[in-house]
Order: structure tokens, then C-alpha cells, then sequence
């Protein structure tokens, strides 16, 4: 067997590629209409494929297969609790499938708040503990499946938690193509967020997608999330679905944006895989020539795809 290569070496700088933003979970806890959308993809005569073959991606083995594939020696992967909208990937589930790979697979783990009016202070406590029993490196949420404005204060309590845990957050901004998320701007623009951002300087968010409209394949709310890193030293952002095809005339403009504002110090890869066999390394790919295209210097190629995550996570 050939051994694996992971990272790149670009005008003599070695590059260790890390892809933050991975997921997890089965088939089964799919909601139906995510299921339907992700069947579109295949031809109809092997749609009754789509159990298997988006299954097995998404556990822990499925998911180094895909890093391996594309030099990617280490990922953080997300649970996820999204019951109308894509399906639950539970912390329990999240921690089983990664608890053998701790050099290579960093835990994002989240929680529950379709029930907030409800169970609110059970669910922060059952965050905590799963934070520190699990040893995880930050938190994923996803307001817009989640069906959370940005601006509801009813949720300060997660960023207090992220703040005082040091474990940074990554929050989905911008649109989605799935079914039954939210589109309204305060679901989906991280101004809204602002007034959080301002009282929890402790808490570090990682502005997911980086206001991607991937609904309407546009770079929508870019500008919202360029002026939150550039006024607040605990903002960041991240890429995800950028380097998708249908993304392609869009990357290389992204990348140009980001470039001219000078935030590349800012900017931490991810990818939104596995999605599809072969998803996470044709992202990485694309994302490295519109980096090319745009003149974008070895050790800033490595400070995005690398020691930004490093240093923000204290690796």
C-alpha cells in the first residue's frame, strides 16, 4: 500500500493543510426532504444507492478516506442539532465516531434549542458537560437551520459558555440550498450578531461560510462579515462551500476581497465535506488555484490553510 501524503510544499514552505468544517452522521437521522436533495444528485435508477453511499461517507472512516484523498491530515468535525431542517448528529454520536483519532479529528460539538422556551437551562448545563467531557475544541451552531435569529439574546447563554470555556464557536452565516432553513436576513447576517460579539469579547467566533448566499450562489452578506473581523478581535471567518462547483465563478472573487481587506489572518479553512466522494479534495483544490490566480504568497496560502486554525485553537 502506498503510504498517505498529507500537506503541500509551495516555493519550499510546507503547508499542513487543516479542513475545520467536516460532518458526521447517518442516513437514517436525515430529515426526508434533505434526503430527497441529496438524492437529486445521482441518476434515479441508483437513488436506492444514496443509504450507502452517503452513509458510510459520513462516519469516522469514511471521513479520513476523504482526507487522505486529499492530503488533509487533520479536521474538525461537527455534530449537529437540526431536526426541520437537515437531521441530528448528536454529540454522543460525534464523540463515538471521532474518539479514536485525537491528532486528527477536532470536535465541534453543539446543542439542542428547538425546545428553548422549555428546556433552555437543561441543555446549557448538558452543553458544558459535554464540552469538557469530551474535550472539545469549539461549538457549532447553525442559526438559520436551527431556526434562531442572530440578534435573540435568548441565546447568550451559549457564547457566555463559549467565553468562559475558551472553546470557540462556529455559527452558519449566509443562505442555504436545504430545505426549510431560514433566509431572512436576521437568520442569516451576522450584523445581527453584533451586540453578542460586543458582550462576550471572551468568546471567539469563527463567522461560518463567511456569508455565502449559497441559496442564490452570490457573496451576499461578505461586507457584513469583512466589517465584524475587521472591528472585533474575536471574529473570524471561514469558507465553507466556496470551493464548491457551483462556486467557481464566485472563489476567485472571494478570495481577491479578502486579499485586498487584508484579513487572510483571519480567514480559517473549511470545506462543508464530506458532502460526496471526492467533495472535500476537489474543494481544496479549487480553493488552492483561485489562490494562485490571485497571487496569494506561500506562507499566506499557509496562514489560511493552516496556522490560522493553529494558532486560534492552540495547537
Amino acid at each position: 500500500m502506498t503510504p498517505v501524503t498529507y500537506g503541500i510544499t509551495v516555493d519550499g514552505v510546507d503547508i499542513d493543510i487543516i479542513d475545520m468544517h467536516l460532518h458526521t452522521g447517518t442516513w437514517e437521522a436525515l430529515t426526508e426532504p434533505y434526503k430527497e436533495r441529496y438524492s437529486e444528485r445521482v441518476p434515479k435508477p441508483f437513488k436506492f444507492l444514496m443509504s450507502g453511499l452517503l452513509g458510510s461517507g459520513l462516519t469516522s472512516e469514511g471521513i479520513l478516506k476523504q482526507m487522505d484523498n486529499a492530503g488533509i491530515r487533520r479536521g474538525g468535525v461537527f455534530a449537529v442539532y437540526s431536526p426541520d431542517t437537515t437531521g441530528i448528529a448528536s454529540n454522543e454520536f460525534l464523540h463515538e465516531q471521532i474518539k479514536g483519532q485525537p491528532e486528527r479529528m477536532f470536535g465541534f460539538y453543539s446543542i439542542r434549542t428547538d425546545h428553548w422556551n422549555i428546556d433552555s437551562e437543561m441543555q446549557l448545563e448538558k452543553l458544558e458537560a459535554d464540552l469538557l467531557k469530551y474535550n472539545a475544541h469549539g461549538i457549532k451552531l447553525a442559526h438559520a437551520h436551527q431556526q434562531m435569529r442572530l440578534d435573540d439574546k435568548r441565546f447568550d447563554g451559549i457564547y457566555e459558555i463559549a467565553g468562559r470555556l475558551n472553546k470557540p464557536l462556529y455559527i452558519h452565516t449566509g443562505t442555504s440550498p436545504n430545505p426549510y432553513t431560514r433566509k431572512e436576513p436576521p437568520y442569516v447576517d451576522p450584523l445581527y450578531l453584533e451586540e453578542s460579539i460586543i458582550k462576550y469579547p471572551d468568546a471567539k467566533f469563527i463567522l461560518g461560510h463567511s456569508g455565502y448566499d449559497s441559496a442564490e450562489v452570490k457573496l451576499t452578506y461578505l461586507n457584513s462579515c469583512i466589517e465584524l473581523a475587521k472591528k472585533y478581535d474575536n471574529v473570524f471567518l471561514e469558507p465553507g462551500a466556496l470551493g464548491a462547483r457551483k462556486a467557481t465563478e464566485i472563489l476567485p472573487e472571494y478570495l481577491k476581497i479578502i486579499k485586498e481587506e487584508e484579513l487572510i489572518g483571519k480567514v480559517i479553512y473549511g470545506s462543508d465535506g464530506p458532502q460526496f466522494p471526492g467533495y472535500t479534495g476537489s474543494h481544496l483544490n479549487n480553493f488552492l488555484e483561485a489562490m494562485e490566480a490571485n497571487e496569494y504568497s506561500s506562507m499566506e496560502m499557509k496562514s489560511l490553510l493552516q496556522t490560522n486554525f493553529e494558532d486560534l485553537f492552540n495547537l
